[in-house]
Formats: C-alpha cells, structure tokens, sequence
C-alpha cells in the first residue's frame, strides 16, 4: 500500500484576545490508501482541529498535509472547494441530513455534484435503507439517519471518508451496527476511513490507532489483529 495521507510537523495555533492556543502541535505521521484508522483522544485533545485540516476545511499554522500526493497546504478557497467536493466524504454525529428530502433524495443530492459516483440504489442496498429510502429523516431513528449521511458521503465515491464522532449520538447497539457498515464500506469499495472519536473501545477495530493529548501525539500503533465491533463494548 502506498502513502495515501502524509503530514509533517503539523501545527494550529487559534488566537484568542492576546493568548495563543496551541490546538496541535509538530504532529507528524502516514496513513496507507485502504486503511481504517481511529484517532482517539479526549475532548481538547485536538482530534477535531486534526480532522480540519485532513478535510481541507482549515489551514495549518505551519506544516504540510498531503493527499493523495498533492498538498493541500499550498491550495486557494477554490482549490480546497473542489477537494472537499471531490475527494472527501464526511460524516458528523449529528447527521446534518436536509429535513425536506428523503433518503434517497439526501444521497442524491451529494452525487450531483460528484465526478464519479457510485450507483445510488447499490449504495441504499448496502446501508441496509432499501425499505425506508423514500422516507424523511423525521421518519427515521438516529441510526438510521446515520446510515443515510454515509450512504450520502460514500456516494460521491471519494477516496477518504472522515468520520466524526459517528457513534456519539447513537445507543450501544446502533453504534456497533454503524461501525460494522464503516469497516464494511472500507473493504468493499477500499476507502481510507478516519473516525475521530474520544471512545478508547473503539480503537480495537481499527487497522491504525493514533492518540492524541494536549495537542501531540503520544501513540500511533498499527493494530494486527483489529476485532469485529460485536466484540467492543462501552
């Protein structure tokens, strides 16, 4: 496997008034194409400011990130734009579907504007939706609607989906079940996935786990024998 994310002596510093607030800092590592790699840490550890900057929703301070052998530190607004759109699926805790289409309307909506995107009705198929897709999310439990944002952000078949505190939302089984359909989605159709979670029982799925503190890394261990979700509990 190839590089597919590289970052180097990654930094983010917020000013607020006259403090400056060190939200990551000299953050170094690499991440294989196909990979699944939870990134744990508690609230204030800087997972969320990380994954800011993996997504090209924000720039370091200093430092480089690349994907797919393209840097993005060097991109303008529209160059990010076009990333995000193309390149990137995310998926939030909290859903973010629009309230006034469907299911299928809501994943609908993310291929119009893909270059490539997978077949809408195979993507429902196999976030388990075939019998709801015609639904609002109103009509639909949490985990359902989680299913349809990543049936949503697997659609434009981008080649990394970064997920944020997926499970946050969700009781115990539903989150399994969610997890189950991300480890299902990175094999099947071989995406990098990135779950940005505080949740440590999470951490024996993955093929990578990187903890962060204080805005560092502290760990970042290759898992040899990741377990099957029905097998964490929390």
């Amino acid at each position: 496997m190839q590089d597919f994310i590289k970052v180097e002596g990654l930094k983010k510093t917020y000013k607020m008034g006259e403090i400056e607030v060190n939200a990551i800092r000299d953050i170094n590592f690499t991440i294989s194409e196909g990979e699944f790699v939870v990134i744990l840490g508690p609230s204030g550890s800087g997972k969320s400011t990380l994954l800011n900057l993996l997504g090209g929703m924000d720039l370091p301070t200093q430092g480089t990130v690349f994907v797919e052998g393209k840097e993005l530190t060097t991109y303008d607004d529209r160059q990010l734009t076009e990333f995000r759109r193309y390149k990137i699926g995310f998926v939030f805790q909290f859903y973010n579907l629009m309230a006034n289409l469907t299911a299928k309307e809501n994943i609908e909506l993310a291929t119009e504007i893909a270059l490539n995107p997978l077949n809408i009705n195979e993507i429902i198929q196999e976030v388990e939706l075939d019998e709801r897709a015609n639904h609002f999310p109103s009509q639909l439990s949490g985990g359902e609607q989680q299913r349809v944002a990543i049936a949503r952000a697997v659609a434009k078949n981008p080649g990394l989906l970064l997920c944020d505190e997926p499970t946050g939302a969700l009781d115990y089984s539903t989150g399994v079940n969610i997890l189950k359909l991300l480890i299902r989605v990175n094999k099947k159709y071989n995406k990098t996935v990135i779950v940005i979670t505080h949740n440590a029982a999470i951490a024996g799925i993955a093929d990578r786990v990187i903890k962060l503190r204080s805005g560092i890394i502290t760990h970042n261990e290759i898992n040899e024998n990741p377990i099957d979700p029905e097998r964490i509990e929390w």
